[in-house]
């Protein structure tokens, strides 16, 4: 795993000569928007095949973000309380509503090109939440996937969150797993503009969680073990990721 700090001054330099096919950045605690800013240059760097794809794990300062799917973005504070409580609001690209991100949830961002790394659209959405489901694994939560919901439940509550946007064959944003973070954050918005659901964490499920630092090696490693084989099929007219953009899932 690489630290955020090595790949400075010059993300794309550094990231350019590094060898195979993934590579797991640990961006620490980042601010939401410069996040975001490094998703859109690494997507296209990954695009014009200057560097390999990658997956950031990131924690966020407070904030909520909203999907294209208007219709499930919804909030139940105004703007200007979130505003005096310290948390952002930022309306973003991606599949799904309204979900939340507070330090003590992991997020992971794969920057990757399906293709070269012989993903078809949804065994990529199944890949991220089998990533989810070691790293819970590992703080010792046992979660599923529910038919119909995309994302990771613990007996009908909530616990990671799957959101991603494709472009020309190339992800952006992810997954969200609540690990110890606060809750109280999404008693703003219905989450994914699910009526009635109900989130959980790691931390609420087991009353400890596992030091960030041990999640997130379990991370880059089921990041790596549950890569396709090097040689996918053609995709087909059907299936193919390259289309323009395409959306999928329930948030990040």
């Amino acid at each position: 795993m690489i630290a955020i700090e090595a790949c400075l001054p010059d993300p794309l330099a550094y990231l350019g000569c590094q060898n195979g096919p993934l590579i797991v950045v640990d961006c620490g605690l980042m601010p939401y928007q410069p996040a975001l800013d490094l998703q859109l240059t690494l997507n296209q760097a990954v695009l014009d095949d200057a560097i390999p794809s990658v997956i950031l794990l990131v924690e966020h300062p407070p904030v909520i973000t909203l999907g294209i799917h208007k219709d499930h973005n919804l909030l139940l504070s105004p703007p200007e309380l979130l505003t005096a409580q310290g948390v952002e609001c930022v309306s973003i690209r991606r599949g799904g509503g309204s979900t939340a991100h507070n330090p003590g949830q992991l997020v992971l961002y794969p920057i990757v090109s399906l293709p070269a790394l012989g993903f078809r659209v949804a065994p990529f959405v199944h890949y991220l939440e089998q990533v989810g489901i070691d790293v819970l694994l590992a703080a010792g939560v046992k979660a599923e996937r529910r038919n119909r919901y995309p994302g990771l439940w613990v007996d009908g509550r909530k616990i990671a969150s799957v959101g991603v946007q494709i472009t020309h064959g190339v992800s952006m944003h992810g997954i969200a797993i609540n690990l110890c973070n606060d809750l109280g954050i999404f008693d703003h918005i219905v989450p994914c503009g699910i009526t009635g659901v109900e989130m959980t964490s790691a931390l609420r499920e087991r009353g400890t969680c596992a030091p960030m630092v041990q999640v997130k090696a379990v991370a880059e490693q089921s990041c790596f073990h549950h890569l396709p084989l090097p040689t996918p099929a053609a995709p087909t007219a059907a299936t193919s990721p390259t289309s323009p953009d395409r959306h999928h899932g329930d948030t990040p």
